[in-house]
């Protein structure tokens, strides 16, 4: 789970049409509107959904500017595999490890 927030700084008088570009960008919610700030939040599964929300929400016309202002990723999944790297690393003997940074030897 892959969460963000942003904000994103308009001129008032676009206020509506951007709220409703927003609302087709797929992951994204607006949650706090006020005047010239807009706060959208990107809740997805994975860091690339998130990643093309917020290049979506680059793309609107008529933003003044955009920050992400909190991102938080689940890296459990991660975690999970980081150890079976660790068990696969330990049972492997160094000998029957090839190095490729020699730079006398050629492959």
């Amino acid at each position: 789970m892959n969460l963000s927030s942003v904000l994103l700084r308009i001129k008032q008088e676009h206020q509506s049409e951007i709220l409703q570009s927003i609302q087709k960008i797929k992951y994204c919610s607006v949650e706090i509107c006020d005047q010239d700030k807009i706060i959208v939040v990107i809740e997805s599964e994975s860091l690339d959904d998130e990643l093309k929300a917020y290049r979506q929400l680059e793309q609107l016309p008529k933003i003044i500017s955009i920050n992400m202002i909190f991102s938080y990723q689940d890296l459990d999944d991660i975690k999970i595999n980081d150890n079976e790297n660790i068990k696969l690393n330990d049972e492997n003997q160094a000998e029957n490890i090839t190095y490729y940074g020699d730079i006398y030897r050629k492959y």
